[in-house]
């Protein structure tokens, strides 16, 4: 069968060179090569394995030692003799499956579906869930389904706020979007009627200048740990 080009056998494949050794006559150097009847072209010299007279012979360019390429043709720096033998194995081209293209490529030939978070707003992954794999998460899923029952919802993701500018801040949310705030440590006011303070003080502490504390004793301050009261100011304990 004849093609326009190189035979498709050419790519990516191992042959058994026909035997040319019938052909040798101590004068010609230049045979033309092929496989099971089929001409083939190496495109480098280096893609042939060739042995005349079990001797593996040199791949050579320059045609200076051992042998070179030229089209279809192998081409001895020596002429072989009569008698001589051969064997030859041709080592076909490499294949470049290149990009593929858009929607070519299905989860079951992707390598891993195993994605950071930090990629979840550069590209779109798996439509349905989106596997974890940051630490503290691992294990667990991004699923897109309404009422965040079992997970997040891509419009959850999309709605976090912008991270700047808000540090020290928590992330809340009043039920349909998400939001940085600032914890309230208001302690004039409470829901619970009551506070409580741990009755030992591990670490140094300055009271504001020009503000007050107060303390439920007893207290008990550790060695080496101290409580500054600024001019000013006032610590009670009750």
């Amino acid at each position: 069968m004849s093609y326009i080009g190189n035979s498709p056998a050419n790519v990516g494949n191992y042959q058994i060179i026909d035997n040319i050794a019938s052909s040798f006559n101590g004068s010609t150097t230049s045979f033309a090569l092929a496989s099971g009847g089929i001409a083939i072209t190496p495109a480098k010299t280096g893609q042939l394995v060739i042995s005349v007279n079990g001797v593996v012979q040199q791949p050579d360019d320059t045609g200076t030692n051992g042998f070179k390429v030229s089209s279809s043709n192998i081409v001895f720096s020596s002429p072989p003799t009569n008698g001589d033998t051969f064997w030859g194995i041709y080592q076909g081209q490499e294949v470049d499956i290149g990009i593929p293209s858009d929607d070519s490529v299905d989860a079951v030939h992707i390598k891993s579906n195993a994605v950071t978070l930090a990629k979840i707003a550069s590209q779109a992954v798996d439509e349905d869930n989106l596997y974890i794999s940051n630490a503290g998460t691992n294990g667990q899923f991004l699923s897109k389904q309404s009422g965040n029952n079992g997970g997040l919802t891509w419009a959850d993701v999309d709605a976090l706020p912008s991270q700047s500018g808000n540090n020290g801040k928590y992330l809340t949310t009043n039920g349909s979007a998400a939001s940085w705030a600032v914890l309230d440590t208001d302690s004039n006011t409470t829901t619970k009627g009551l506070y409580e303070h741990a009755h030992t003080i591990a670490a140094n502490y300055s009271i504001t200048s020009g503000n007050n504390a107060m303390t439920a004793g007893p207290i008990t301050i550790n060695s080496g740990v101290s409580v500054t009261v600024p001019t000013g100011s006032t610590w009670v304990i009750a």
